[in-house]
């Protein structure tokens, strides 16, 4: 069975009171976004092209630091893997003006088809898509959580009964929950549920047990009292991340930068990210390239290699002015 999020979703839409769009303040004279921004200053709804900038590293630290920043952005499954996206995204944001929702959803959308999501397929423009990511803004997050935790318990993800009041615990600016489901080659995933069922796998490889983890719904939310200031784009980037990729919960500041520095209370950084790095970028397409059936050492191994590649790949090179035809 598929689980949907919109009835989740009209009871999140009753509970989000008043739009939250005063968090974001756009200065009096906003400086034009430079060439290298992600995302646009608050000023702004408008989605630009993904670029991504980052500072360079040395290079015999470097596979290292990416084999510790890939096991740091990708938190195992139930049954040990890399969960992603199989199907297009159907992304809804609340909480916000008209404007700022429409943004969000867009940004991720482009991040996902920049990173290899598979695209939607056209449809009719007045039927609407099935809600698989619900992405909420509100100023009261913890009483949220409860109606989650007492009326859509499944929206925490994976868990024990003895867990479910810690799951439904706010404590952060930002938080996701990821509804998972296990498929085999055949037929449909099976939600991950305490008492589900878990497919067979097939045996006699040590590389796979041709089983596949993949997002079924993802819900993030996001305290307003708690981003008074930020600019959208930056926030649009993080919640991009958080809803492409589990990220395993990090103490303290990453070591290669990473967007989801920007809100992490742990990270005392003096200048964190604004906009979503090119580690983060090379993680996600490295996430979306690899076997969903290989086991997890062997996926961040492929993800790994597949950043180094990225990330010392040389620039392409500048075209060469043309030469104009002389006038006969």
């Amino acid at each position: 069975m598929q689980p949907r999020l919109t009835a989740m979703g009209l009871a999140i839409g009753l509970m989000l009171g008043a739009p939250a769009a005063q968090a974001f303040q756009p200065p009096a004279n906003p400086a034009p976004a430079s060439p290298a921004a992600v995302a646009p200053a608050a000023a702004t709804t408008t989605v630009e092209p993904l670029t991504v900038t980052a500072p360079k590293r040395q290079a015999a630290q470097l596979p290292s630091l990416v084999s510790r920043f890939v096991q740091q952005h990708g938190a195992p499954s139930r049954i040990d893997q890399l969960s992603r996206w199989a199907v297009p995204l159907c992304p809804k944001t609340g909480g916000l003006t008209a404007p700022f929702n429409a943004f969000v959803s867009a940004r991720v959308l482009q991040v996902a088809k920049a990173v290899g999501l598979p695209a939607a397929r056209a449809r009719n423009r007045d039927v609407a898509c099935k809600t698989n990511l619900l992405i909420v803004f509100t100023t009261k997050p913890q009483t949220l959580l409860d109606n989650v935790r007492r009326d859509h318990p499944q929206m925490l993800g994976f868990h024990y009964a003895a867990q479910t009041r810690r799951l439904a615990t706010f404590d952060q600016p930002i938080q996701s929950w990821y509804m998972t489901g296990t498929g085999g080659r055949e037929g449909l995933p099976e939600p991950d549920t305490e008492f589900g069922r878990t497919p067979q796998g097939t045996a006699g490889s040590r590389l796979s047990a041709g089983l596949t983890n993949q997002f079924m719904g993802v819900l993030v939310v996001i305290d307003s009292n708690q981003i008074l200031g930020r600019q959208i784009g930056a926030l649009a980037d993080q919640i991009a991340m958080l809803s492409l990729a589990r990220a395993a919960p990090i103490t303290g500041c990453s070591e290669l930068p990473t967007i989801l520095d920007a809100l992490n209370p742990d990270c005392k950084s003096a200048a964190p990210p604004t906009e979503m790095t090119i580690y983060d970028v090379a993680y996600l397409k490295g996430l979306y390239s690899i076997d969903p059936e290989e086991f997890l050492a062997a996926q961040r191994s492929e993800i790994g290699s597949r950043m180094m590649r990225d990330l010392t790949a040389p620039p392409p090179a500048s075209p060469s002015p043309q030469t104009a035809s002389p006038k006969p």
